[in-house]
């Protein structure tokens, strides 16, 4: 009887320590927290696609996959559960973790292998493995692994832990879940998937590296049969379906999310393109898909016409080119190539609709448009004639193309022709670069950051770096007659478009720019630039051809074109009608025959007059009759004086032009003949004449220029024999030339000549 106790005792002591074993092996998982990264869901890879859905690109989430979105466990075929089940894991829904006969079976082998040949881990603990940080293998870390796999066992549900291995495994070549190796490998969603093709994914996890079947598919292959009849032992597959899926031949269709329109993707995915998308969506949308606004057909046959045009001007240096289609109705960028091509090792990555060149005369139309604004018109009369303005660096003396001048050009035929001294005298007349800078930046040219006095009256002429993008809805707000909207190749909701200029001033810019008869002097009849339809089109070549443009519209669509060398190496001889027009001119014949085309309805206040081009006159009957005229348009009220008898000589018909004209009259570069004369027989062209500086003229003192700029050049017609005061300014001499002396203030100057004079005056500011 005294055994008894002692055996109680022992069998006591037995049972507390097999009870507090178990409660030890019961409370320990709670000791060992769950990996962060199961607690919030992966995130997917951002996806853009074209405006239609197509696929542009996916794009690497931080950890360097391609990942889809997260698979609800009742979304993943039946398939592919079975096949990962039978790879990995088969008594999974049995276990709570751990799966102690695989893990006997394990050891089994391992100590008959001498070495590690299976690791027996259940999905749970991979799962637990993948979303935690990587960690040397050793026992600590394999318990540590176990008891976090019984904790999840313990919180989430077997279906919940299936789903979210399936989302977080890799499968190889970047792909990360299924939803990605199925596209990758396949290309084709996850509901389509065969028994044959589940088991070959379901074969990857195990070995992604070893196995990548791009390299060689054959270690794939031998454990995707293993896995099938694994499927069929486990009675998932039946006999037919086995001996179907065993010989179905795997087609792999690598796929990894597409690589078109690059250029555009990269500047949506940097944000600088509308809505941003640099954090894969719109502000308020979970989902990772972006829908850029790249019309894809559109796009590849941009890409092409580049290649296409470009293979012509190998010979002359041109290498790349760049194209930006804008439909103007929403600010939406259509088509968008920075480069001949994205993989091309002379700089094919440069985005050549981002980066910033010089524009040339591509500049010119808002000078015009700003100068309609201030009462000029198409007939206006702008004395394209040799002239010299102080600048900070020196005199600067503009030139036209070809180092010709043109006499009096009406503002059609200046800007038609792309004439250069025009087009600065223009914008010295209308107040300087500052008007022109705060337009341009207005129209959200976001390179213009340098003072006005920075640019000169050379900005017009386009001497500071623009993006072809900006520049183009630029044209695009011309081509709105007025209303200016942000581009963008996110789609989203319409934006508002804000009137920046005024409707009935762009509708004659529109005008000018699509009359083939304004720019016959430089361009001739038969250019690139005529099309057989209307188009509003303007060319720009910067100096030393080292970049050319074509920028235009119709109101559906405008179009810019870049032309030129990313190593800034100049073209031979290339100009914008030659290198990049012949671009532009495909791309709008492919929108034409896509979509048609139209013009503009003309708006109310229009007027149309018949002029005298020579002289800016309007004829009317009374008017004498003229030798030149032509039909010019008109905003109501701004029509100019009508032609009168003392304009022309009675006995030849020429007009009587000012005396500032006389040298051009008689050289070689009078492209009007004898329909032009300065009047040596006309009493009323020996008038004095002040050329320089015209009325109202602004000059600010700069401290940067040598004696401050206060040098002021006065120049007349007729220069012999004129003498030159004014009552509050110093007049005098220097180099031959007279020259008033600058100070703040409103000052007169008057030209004297015999019993004539000429009165003009300056408002001076101080910088």
């Amino acid at each position: 009887m005294r055994q008894w106790p002692i055996i109680w005792r022992k069998w006591g002591r037995l049972f507390v320590l097999l009870s507090g074993g178990l409660v030890a092996w019961w409370l320990t998982p709670c000791f060992f927290a769950l990996p962060d990264a199961l607690k919030t869901a992966r995130d997917a890879s951002v996806r853009f696609t074209a405006r239609d859905g197509q696929p542009l690109r996916q794009l690497l989430t931080a950890d360097g996959q391609r990942t889809a979105e997260p698979v609800a466990f009742d979304a993943v075929p039946k398939v592919l559960i079975d096949a990962t089940l039978a790879a990995e894991d088969k008594r999974f829904f049995a276990h709570s973790g751990i799966d102690w006969l695989a893990m006997a079976r394990a050891l089994r082998g391992n100590l008959l292998a001498g070495r590690v040949v299976s690791g027996a881990s259940t999905i749970t603990q991979q799962l637990v493995k993948i979303s935690g940080p990587a960690d040397r293998r050793t026992l600590a870390s394999k318990f540590a692994e176990a008891m976090r796999a019984r904790r999840l066992e313990r919180e989430w549900s077997k279906k919940e832990i299936l789903a979210a291995y399936l989302n977080r495994v890799s499968y190889g070549n970047l792909f990360t879940g299924c939803a990605s190796a199925t596209e990758g490998y396949f290309h084709k969603p996850l509901s389509d998937l065969t028994a044959a093709e589940a088991a070959f994914l379901a074969a990857l996890p195990q070995a992604p590296g070893r196995m990548n079947p791009f390299r060689d598919a054959t270690a794939a292959l031998k454990r995707q049969q293993r896995i099938l009849t694994l499927m069929h032992e486990s009675g998932w597959l039946n006999a037919a379906e086995l001996e179907v899926a065993r010989t179905q031949e795997i087609k792999l269709q690598r796929f990894a999310g597409g690589f078109a329109a690059p250029h555009a993707v990269e500047l949506a995915a940097a944000g600088l393109a509308g809505n941003s998308a640099s954090d894969g969506g719109r502000e308020g949308d979970p989902s990772r898909e972006v829908r850029t606004t790249i019309d894809i057909a559109l796009q590849r046959q941009v890409e092409g016409i580049i290649r296409s045009r470009l293979n012509g001007l190998e010979s002359r240096h041109v290498t790349h080119a760049a194209v930006v289609v804008i439909e103007n109705a929403t600010g939406d960028v259509l088509a968008l190539a920075g480069s001949r091509d994205f993989f091309a090792p002379d700089g094919g990555q440069i985005n050549g609709a981002w980066v910033p060149h010089s524009p040339g005369s591509a500049m010119k139309p808002f000078t015009y448009e700003l100068a309609f604004e201030k009462g000029w018109t198409p007939a206006s009369i702008v004395a394209d004639l040799p002239v010299e303005y102080a600048t900070t660096t020196g005199n600067y003396t503009p030139e036209n193309y070809g180092h010709k001048v043109y006499g009096p050009m009406t503002c059609r035929t200046a800007l038609g022709n792309s004439l250069n001294i025009s087009a600065v005298k223009v914008l010295q007349h209308i107040g300087g670069p500052q008007v022109l800078l705060a337009r341009l930046q207005a129209l959200g040219l976001t390179t213009l950051t340098d003072p006005a006095e920075h640019y000169g009256l050379g900005l017009t002429i386009g001497n500071a770096p623009v993006r072809l993008v900006e520049l183009a809805n630029a044209y695009a707000c011309l081509a709105r007659l007025g209303v200016v909207k942000p581009w963008r190749l996110v789609a989203g909701g319409d934006v508002a478009g804000v009137r920046l200029m005024d409707e009935a001033r762009c509708y004659l810019i529109a005008d000018i720019l699509s009359d083939n008869q304004a720019r016959l002097l430089t361009f001739g009849a038969h250019s690139a630039l005529r099309l057989p339809f209307r188009v509003a089109v303007k060319t720009g070549t910067s100096s030393t051809y080292r970049d050319n443009w074509t920028l235009g519209y119709t109101p559906w669509f405008t179009v810019g074109v870049w032309a030129g060398n990313f190593d800034n190496t100049p073209m031979q001889n290339v100009s914008g009608v030659t290198g990049a027009a012949p671009v532009f001119r495909d791309v709008f014949l492919e929108l034409e025959k896509r979509s048609g085309t139209t013009w503009y309805e003309k708006p109310a206040g229009i007027v149309r007059s018949r002029i005298d081009p020579r002289t800016g006159r309007r004829l009317t009957p009374q008017s004498p009759a003229a030798r030149m005229s032509r039909d010019e348009i008109f905003v109501a009220g701004t029509e100019p004086p009508a032609a009168e008898a003392g304009d022309y000589e009675m006995a030849t018909g020429r007009a009587i032009l000012p005396p500032e004209y006389s040298a051009w009259v008689k050289s070689r570069d009078n492209w009007m003949g004898d329909l032009v004369t300065c009047g040596e027989s006309s009493d009323a062209a020996r008038v004095l004449r002040i050329v320089n500086p015209i009325a109202g003229t602004v000059i600010r003192l700069d401290p940067d220029i040598p004696n401050g700029g206060n040098r002021l050049i006065l120049q007349s017609a007729p220069a012999a024999g004129v003498r030159w005061s004014s009552p509050t300014l110093e007049v005098r001499t220097e180099a031959g030339r007279a020259v008033a002396i600058l100070k703040p203030g409103r000052h007169e100057i008057t030209a004297t000549l015999d019993d004539s004079a000429a009165r003009t005056f300056v408002i001076v500011e101080q910088e």
